[in-house]
């Protein structure tokens, strides 16, 4: 995503894991070359943003889920309300749910419809020649108009409700009604 950075933008980026900015500093251009002002924050992003005053993100994107290890606190009914409180009013969540074994879709669709906002799955399919690799992101936002621009209402298709599906939280997530 830094490869996008304009010099009017502010990225602020929150890991984990301190070994994956290294490995980005030392191994990758993208921070070296993001024209954006950015801020590195380590540590768990939902703990920080936690901790922090709503920063009124135009954007915020959670990418945390392509592995087998699902960070469940993510897709919480909590973790969607601090969203809400670090976006701007007509911000748009955007959430990276590729995954072999999980829909993670429509867990992330209903917080969105929870919270009055629509939810849409975009999707591409892997190009060896331009070497882009297969993704499904949740975009959320109840921004007015903003799934009937043309580039996102072309790209992008509902998701399909999973019967029984109920609302995680911290106290509660059902891994085993979201397999496919």
């Amino acid at each position: 995503l830094c490869a996008y950075g304009r010099p009017v933008d502010h990225y602020t980026i929150y890991d984990i894991n301190p070994a994956v900015l290294t490995i980005a500093q030392k191994e990758f251009r993208y921070l070296r070359q993001c024209m954006a002002k950015k801020e590195i924050v380590l540590g768990d992003a939902r703990l920080m943003l936690e901790q922090e005053q709503p920063k009124q993100f135009d954007l915020l994107a959670v990418d945390a889920f392509s592995g087998d290890a699902i960070p469940v606190h993510l897709l919480t009914r909590e973790a969607f309300a601090l969203y809400w409180r670090h976006l701007k009013p007509d911000g748009v969540l955007a959430v990276h749910v590729s995954n072999r074994y999980l829909a993670l879709g429509p867990v992330v669709a209903l917080g969105a419809a929870e919270s009055g906002k629509q939810a849409v799955m975009v999707s591409n399919d892997e190009n060896q020649d331009t070497e882009v690799a297969a993704a499904d992101w949740v975009l959320v936002s109840s921004r007015p108009g903003f799934f009937d621009q043309p580039e996102i209402k072309s790209a992008s298709q509902q998701i399909k409700p999973v019967s029984g599906l109920r609302s995680w939280t911290d106290d509660y997530s059902n891994l085993y009604r979201i397999l496919k």
